[in-house]
């Protein structure tokens, strides 16, 4: 015999509905009994009445409609998806995942109990305007008035969220991505602090930028050889004319020897931006390699033809490929200067180690094992290069 499976509790937001969706049908009536009179007053025709009634009457219903919607998102319970491997993260994390629920749970509660004023008071300001719209010579069609009262109440309640929800998601970060970055060796996380990109830069791997963004970074021991992994931005110029020249991961490998040489494997410009490059570079030289697809897609220089040729074998060539096969992953580049090895590994889609947010309870399943996966696939890179060859792992033995 079974027992018939606990209810979900409504959430502690749930008694805000009924406050909620009784001021929107004061607005409503106030805001649509102010447009209908002002457009009647504006014209005393059949058709201004008209006008005035069905304007009143649809901005009435756009208030309510936009009440509905903040209630039933209120009464909503949290949904935990039955997603494998979640539970046991979630078991092995419990004391942490306490501590960031406990402060999630203070996060709604603050956040609320500023929405319960800063969100009204928008959406007033927003039907004011509306109203005061109407005196105007060209008064807004519906679609503009919805976006006039719709636009202030979004407004309200971001200005509700702000910076407490910045302050948990970093919370959440710090407490909970050490513990599983943790699980896949002596590995840690942390917030990143823009590296020195000075090197890159010089031998092309990144060829124009004017301001780092390092987010997060993946640093420690994995299998045996010093680590980092940093979530790096690089964009160019301002305004209207800047671009991102780079959006992705730089992993950082500290080699068990030093190779003795400069290896640069960056993108391939084109004739003329290849030119350029090697303008620049002069004290390097152009390194041709055997692999007709990878001369296709890349260009490599080096202080040693010797060295590079051993570092670029073909079996990292058709691994460096494959990493840009890897799902949101485009092409790698590649800097190895002495003993430390660089790879670059531009990204497109969403940031990666991003937590719920603070309306999903801390333990939710599905966020868990998203943030162990994004782990996991930054240090597929790692493994690429240290499965290569044994040359690239520390075989100490205690």
């Amino acid at each position: 015999m079974t027992s018939d499976p606990t209810p979900t509790p409504a959430p502690s937001s749930a008694k805000l509905a009924g406050p909620v969706l009784g001021l929107a049908g004061v607005l409503a009536l106030i805001g649509g009994a102010g447009i209908a009179t002002v457009a009647i007053i504006r014209d005393h025709s059949l058709g201004g009445i008209l006008g005035g009634v069905f304007g009143g009457f649809l901005l009435g219903l756009m208030i309510m409609g936009v009440g509905a919607w903040v209630a039933m998102s209120l009464m909503k319970a949290p949904k935990v998806p039955d997603t494998v491997g979640g539970e046991a993260i979630a078991v092995e994390l419990k004391d942490v995942l306490a501590e960031v629920e406990s402060a999630r749970l203070s996060t709604v509660e603050a956040v609320n109990r500023r929405a319960m004023w800063r969100v009204p008071l928008c959406l007033v300001g927003g039907v004011a305007l509306a109203i005061a719209s109407q005196f105007s010579d060209d008064p807004p069609d519906p679609i503009e008035m919805l976006a006039l009262v719709g636009l202030p109440a979004l407004a309200g309640y971001w200005w509700a969220s702000a910076g407490l929800s910045e302050k948990y998601t970093q919370l959440y970060k710090d407490k909970v991505l050490p513990r599983l970055a943790a699980s896949f060796g002596v590995l840690s996380y942390r917030s990143a602090v823009p590296p020195d990109l000075g090197l890159l830069n010089e031998e092309r791997v990144f060829r124009k930028f004017d301001t780092v963004d390092a987010d997060d970074e993946i640093h420690g021991t994995y299998r045996n050889l010093p680590l980092s992994i940093v979530e790096l931005k690089l964009t160019h110029g301002s305004g209207k004319n800047k671009q991102t020249t780079f959006n992705g991961l730089l992993l950082t490998l500290d080699l068990p020897r030093d190779t003795g040489a400069v290896t640069a494997v960056v993108s391939d410009a084109g004739a003329v931006g290849n030119f350029m490059d090697r303008q620049r570079i002069q004290k390097r030289e152009r390194v041709k390699l055997e692999d007709p697809v990878f001369e296709k897609v890349y260009e490599v220089y080096g202080s040693d033809q010797i060295a590079a040729r051993a570092l670029l074998n073909p079996a990292l060539m058709e691994r460096l490929l494959k990493l840009g096969q890897l799902p949101g992953f485009g092409l790698p580049l590649v800097l190895c200067a002495g003993r430390v090895l660089h790879i670059a590994m531009p990204r497109a889609g969403s940031d990666l180690f991003e937590p719920p947010g603070f309306r999903k309870p801390a333990a939710t399943h599905e966020a868990l094992v998203a943030l162990r996966k994004d782990i996991a696939a930054v240090l597929a890179a790692a493994d690429a290069v240290i499965d290569l060859d044994h040359r690239f792992e520390i075989a100490q033995r205690q």
